[in-house]
């Protein structure tokens, strides 16, 4: 069998389309001790192996049948051994990719990059235990070293953050001009198409948001962002814009403490109260003759702001948001 043939017949068992005699050929090839060559690789090519090899078992590796749980062992090592084979055969900027539906992952000016060239999101695992759920046409690249001293990645696109907790290791992340700064926590980041701006939105945790300037020294154009909050950055005029997300979800309150949704006749400042409490969102009434406003509601199963509208709307009072804060404005009932 020529090198471009068994290469093919690679391809097509990692791919299960291979036949019960092609499959009992590669297990004998496997289990012929010629072939159990001793491979003298880098630690970024047998990282880069690694994440090949179980991008591609991965979807496999949860059978729904007892029996199946021994092919697929076997399915592993010999999957392992075959890529590991190949690419010793093969350098690495070979043309076949076997996750090219998925992702790519190549060398790039000494750096690890992972693109998502399918229609789906998908789930990116770095190297200290954190994930990364890039969006399509997305891409994240991070150097070899990452989590030596420093967590450090670069986002081009959209991706959602899920950050390992590790105060002696600052997790960055660059996207264009903005970068942002966490110890542990959940974020979502987005880049326009043709990025010129940036949105930061926060789901747990802090985060640090500010501009790159290599020119200045201790001294950054930037806030501090805290769940249901994001900023809006500009790469032209390098301007920072904080504000509410869209649609914020509640705190992660103690057992012991839930929230109070169902209002008898309650005051306007305890309701808002509470739902500062649950969003962890600032409310300022403008004017204290609506603080002692009366309200009888059940607010379970609404959006935050579905529920302000109504608390408002009892009481002849609007809102206005402006930056982090929510402002109400009323004569009073």
């Amino acid at each position: 069998m020529t090198q471009q043939k068994f290469n093919q017949l690679l391809k097509r068992y990692l791919a299960g389309q291979t036949t019960a005699a092609e499959e009992q050929f590669l297990l004998e090839w496997y289990e012929d001790p010629a072939n159990n060559v001793e491979l003298n690789l880098t630690e970024f090519q047998k990282e880069t192996i690694k994440n090949r090899m179980w991008n591609r078992i991965r979807p496999h590796t949860q059978p729904a049948w007892t029996t199946r749980i021994v092919r697929l062992a076997w399915t592993s090592a010999i999957a392992a051994c075959f890529i590991l084979g190949w690419i010793w055969v093969n350098p690495l900027d070979s043309p076949l990719r076997l996750d090219s539906t998925v992702a790519s992952m190549k060398k790039e000016r000494e750096k690890m990059e992972v693109k998502n060239t399918s229609q789906s999101e998908r789930e990116v695992l770095l190297p200290d235990g954190s994930k990364v759920t890039l969006n399509p046409g997305s891409r994240l690249s991070y150097d070899p070293s990452f989590n030596q001293s420093r967590r450090e990645v670069t986002l081009t696109g959209e991706a959602f953050f899920k950050v390992k907790h590790d105060q002696t290791r600052p997790f960055v992340v660059h996207t264009g001009e903005l970068v942002t700064e966490v110890l542990g926590t959940s974020f979502r980041i987005k880049q326009n198409s043709r990025g010129k701006s940036v949105e930061v939105s926060v789901r747990e945790g802090r985060v640090s948001v500010y501009a790159e300037d290599k020119q200045s020294k201790g001294e950054h154009n930037g806030v501090i962002i805290t769940q249901n909050q994001r900023v809006l950055f500009d790469a032209t005029t390098q301007r920072i814009v904080p504000g509410i997300v869209e649609a914020p979800v509640p705190l992660a309150l103690p057992a012991e403490a839930p929230p109070t949704l169902v209002f008898q006749e309650t005051s306007f400042e305890k309701v808002l109260a509470e739902l500062s409490r649950l969003y962890g969102i600032e409310f300022v009434i403008s004017n204290p003759a609506v603080k002692d406003c009366r309200i009888t509601a059940d607010l379970h199963d609404l959006s935050m702001f579905t529920q302000l509208d109504l608390v408002c709307k009892s009481v002849g009072a609007t809102y206005d948001k402006r930056g982090t804060v929510v402002f109400i404005n009323g004569d009073g009932c």
